[in-house]
This record gives C-alpha cells, structure tokens and sequence, in this order.
C-alpha cells in the first residue's frame, strides 16, 4: 500500500511542481524571444541607418566599402543609380537576391507608398523606410529601403538582413529550453521521491505501531477472557469452595479487562483531540502527600521504605487538572512500587525553580538502559518481559506522557546517581 502511495505521491509532485516549471519557463523563452526580435529590429534599423548616412557623405562609393558593410553575408545592400544598378549589384546579381529586392520594392510601394526609383528633383532630404518582409506568414527579412539626393541624380538602396540567424538563435533556446526542463523533471523526481519517501516514513510508522497496538490491546484482552471462560466452565464442576475462588478470579478477570478498557478509551481520547482537562488551582504538595499515602500499604506489603522531600519555603499553587496530575503520578508510584525490589526505597521530593514546579520519584529497582530511556513511552512496552505483575499493559507512561503535554510541562527519565535504579522528573509551569 505504501509502496502504491510513495509512486503516486512522487509522480504528482513531479507533475505540479512540473507543470509550474514548464509554464515558467515558456512565459520566460516567450519574453525573451519578443525581446530578442525587438532588439534586433532595432540593432538592424541603426546599422541601415548608419549605412544611409556613410552613403549620403560620400562621393564615391567603393566595392570594398560596401562588402565591409554587408557584413560577411549578414546583410546585402542593393544600390541603383537613377534607377539603373551598380555594377556591384550587377557583379553580385543572383534570381535569389533580384527576387527579394523585387518583393521588398514591391512592399515598399504597396505598403508606404514609397518608390526609391520615383525621386522628384524637388527632393533635396533623405527619405527612408523600414518593414518586415513575410514570406508563408513568417518573418524572413527585415528591409530598409531609402532614396538619398545626389545634386542631378540619386541613388536609390534596400538594405535585407535574413532574420534566419535569429530564428536558428530563437530555435537552439528552444532546445535548450526543452533539455532543460527534461533535466529538471528527472531532478524533480529524484527529488520527490526522496522527499515524499520522507513524509510517508511516519505515516508507515504510524501503521505499524497502529497493528501492534491492536495485536497487544487483542492479546491483553484475549488473557482475562480466556481465564474468566475457563473458570465458569470450571464451576460447573467445582465445589463450593473451588466456586468462591473460580468467582474471585472472575471478578479479579473482570476488573483487569476494565482498567484495561478505560486505559484504551483514554488514549483514543488523546488521539482524537477529545481529552478533556479541567483547570483549577492546584497546591502540588498537598496533592503529593495524598498521592504517596495511597501506596504506603502496597509499599509496606513489599518493606519499601517510601519518603517524600518537600520545600521548607511556601510552595506556589499551579492551574492544573487535579485529578489527572493524581493519575501521572500514581502511574510513576504504582510501577516505582512494582519494580523495586524487596527491603528497597523510593523518594519523592518537589523543587521548586524558574517558575516551575519539578517532581522527582526516585527508585532503586532494575533501572532503565539508555537505549530503552525513549521507548518506555511507547504503548504497551515492557521492558521486563519476564516481569509477572499482570496489573501492568504497558499503557501507563504513555498516558502519564500525554496529560503533562497537556500541562505545557516535560516528563523524563534519567539514572540514579549515587545508587542503582531510575529518577522519574515531572516539570510543569506554576505562573
């Protein structure tokens, strides 16, 4: 399924983010070609200009000159001399270049109205026009036709540049353009795939801690249940004092399952956003000294030796939710109680620092090891696999994690220092 997700999520950040690129890149080649072909409109009006004016100081007009000007084929100039060509128009004549300069005159007169072979002797100014010559409904030559006085004659030019270099220029962007975006689609993907492989990595762990939780919860609910169906199978046949002890397992069973439930029914209410808190003021030391008097008789039952250390200086109230706070460290008591040994201690002790309030429980049983010091706050983890207390599901520090996280305050464990065992902190905010 995930393998499914991961390929169609990376073919659809692929194809938007994509689809963005192309579009951003069209709309930038568009505008830069409009550019390139007004640039060069421009560039080739100023150099026929520059022509028209070397042409209208000189006397004469050399072979030489004129080829410099075409530029190595850049462009071709066609002069007439009161309407007859130049010898270097008639040395260079090709049916290709009398055909152009044919259509470009025949624009010029059609279009503007201008006919470098009809000077009036009147006209003693320069007159000049610019056009673009289409050929199949495409540009081909930009022209530059002009008729320059000369006392009792004049000369009539056409200046052609062939826009075909600007097209190859426009086509070879094109193509850069096209080997660019198949790039940056084959890097968009490799990205993609990366990236989307990273999002979907806790969602997978989501579901495989989400199928290890219902194959635990299945387990633990399987347990009770199949003692609760064997001891009323067992009833039918067992005397009267078997009947009170098959009852008292029953309903021992029976409580199991409940706290069980409700724990379940908790942290689906944390997972859902509907864990309801209630706010109060609440003195954190009173609500210690009740918490710790609770576990003195299972503490004795097992000769541990529990303690509590507060602040000779007033403690500041906090808003909290008294019951809950109750619930985290009953939790904490409850497994410092079931996992410290015989003849064995445990301390509480309340600091009070930096406008928060840190509860220390404190035990000298097994201890945690670093590598499990984060994996005790998973759902149903139980680091003592052999540990036969059947009270314990392993949903207890989950829990406890979530109601201080609603707290806005930190829950951590570290080992003891001057004796084995771990030190579980509570901090939360007073103010």
């Amino acid at each position: 399924m995930f393998r499914k997700l991961h390929l169609q999520m990376t073919l659809f950040c692929t194809l938007v983010t994509g689809m963005i690129m192309i579009s951003m890149s069209v709309i930038n080649i568009l505008s830069s070609e409009s550019s390139l072909k007004e640039n060069a409109y421009v560039s080739f009006q100023n150099d026929a200009a520059s022509i028209v004016a070397g042409l209208e100081n000189q006397t004469v007009i050399s072979y030489e000159w004129l080829s410099r000007m075409e530029k190595n084929g850049r462009y071709f100039i066609s002069i007439s001399n009161n309407g007859y060509p130049l010898l270097y128009d008639q040395l260079n004549d090709t049916e290709e270049r009398t055909s152009l300069i044919t259509k470009a005159a025949e624009l010029a007169l059609s279009e503007y109205d201008f006919e470098p072979s009809a000077l009036s002797r009147k006209d003693v100014l320069t007159s000049q026009v610019s056009y673009i010559l289409h050929e199949n409904g495409k540009e081909q030559f930009y022209v530059a036709a002009a008729n320059i006085p000369k006392g009792d004659h004049y000369l009539g030019i056409f200046v052609v540049y062939s826009v075909d270099v600007l097209h190859r220029q426009i086509f070879q962007q094109r193509i850069l353009l096209v080997v660019l975006n198949l790039l940056g689609l084959i890097l968009l993907f490799i990205f993609s795939w990366f990236f989307t492989r990273k999002m979907i990595a806790p969602l997978k762990r989501s579901r495989e801690q989400q199928v290890q939780f219902i194959a635990a919860a299945s387990h633990e609910l399987r347990t009770p249940l199949t003692v609760i169906l064997s001891s009323l199978s067992a009833m039918d046949k067992a005397g009267k004092e078997d009947t009170v002890r098959f009852k008292n397992t029953i309903f021992s069973e029976g409580r199991r399952m409940s706290r069980l439930i409700d724990d379940l029914l908790t942290l689906a209410k944390v997972d859902n956003s509907k864990f309801e808190m209630h706010f109060s003021t609440v003195e954190l030391d009173t609500l210690l000294l009740n918490t710790a008097e609770k576990f003195e008789p299972l503490a004795e039952q097992k000769h541990i030796h529990l303690s509590i250390s507060l602040p000779n200086e007033t403690v500041p109230p906090c808003i909290a939710d008294y019951e809950r706070l109750e619930q985290v460290f009953s939790i904490l008591l409850d497994n410092a109680v079931s996992y410290t040994p015989m003849d064995g201690q445990i301390r509480i002790s309340l600091l009070v620092s930096h406008a928060r309030l840190e509860v220390r429980i404190a035990d000298n049983g097994i201890g945690i090891s670093d590598e499990n010091k984060e994996k005790i706050w998973d759902r149903f983890s139980r680091l003592d696999k052999s540990h036969t207390d059947r009270k314990h599901f392993g949903l207890g520090l989950s829990i406890a994690k979530e109601i201080v996280k609603n707290h806005k305050g930190k829950i951590w464990v570290e080992d003891a220092i001057d004796h084995p065992g771990a030190v579980f902190f509570v901090s939360i905010p007073y103010k």
